[in-house]
């Protein structure tokens, strides 16, 4: 299974940030800091409708130099809202991500239920542990022997070969395969 195929609900979040619609940004903005997150999820009748992000507080409140207590979340969230299903591959999440230019996307299950949620971070955290995994691997692949001879590939006489696919080969020759 590659990176790619690995779907969102083993990476998503499961404890979302969620308020009510007709609630404050004073707040859905406390409650961000309580969940250390960077937005919020719009509920109604239990079901996600839209999104509020620390980029929607700052252009649509901030800068207009609004009240946050005086701002309904409804007002100024991102609607409708893109959504995944759990078994979405983290690839075509990421798709979404980049073709949308959003960085979060809420994981709804077969009848509309909120169940998680997946970021860009998430993501780029996987793809560095599988980076680093794949890595491993491959040094595990190209075993080291404390041989001194003639590399098998370009002829020259060294203190170190390496072992590769039972040929052996110097320093300069490891380094081109790596």
């Amino acid at each position: 299974m590659t990176m790619t195929d690995i779907p969102v609900k083993e990476i998503m979040t499961r404890e979302v940030c969620t308020i009510g619609k007709d609630d404050n940004l004073l707040n859905a903005s406390k409650r961000m800091i309580e969940f250390g997150v960077g937005s919020i999820v719009i509920i109604e009748d239990g079901k996600p409708i839209g999104i509020v992000t620390e980029k929607d507080i700052l252009y649509k409140v901030v800068a207009r130099n609004l009240l946050p207590s005086d701002v309904k979340v409804k007002d100024i969230m991102s609607s409708p809202l893109i959504t995944v299903d759990p078994n979405t591959s983290i690839r075509e999440a990421s798709d979404i991500m980049k073709k949308r230019g959003i960085r979060r996307l809420p994981v709804v299950n077969s009848n509309g239920d909120l169940i998680g949620i997946v970021t860009d971070n998430d993501i780029l955290s996987v793809a560095i542990d599988l980076g680093e995994f794949a890595e491993l691997l491959k040094n595990e692949y190209y075993e080291v022997e404390e041989l001194s001879g003639k590399c098998e590939k370009c002829g020259r006489i060294t203190d170190k070969l390496y072992d590769v696919d039972g040929m052996k080969i110097c320093e300069d020759c490891y380094e081109v395969l790596r």
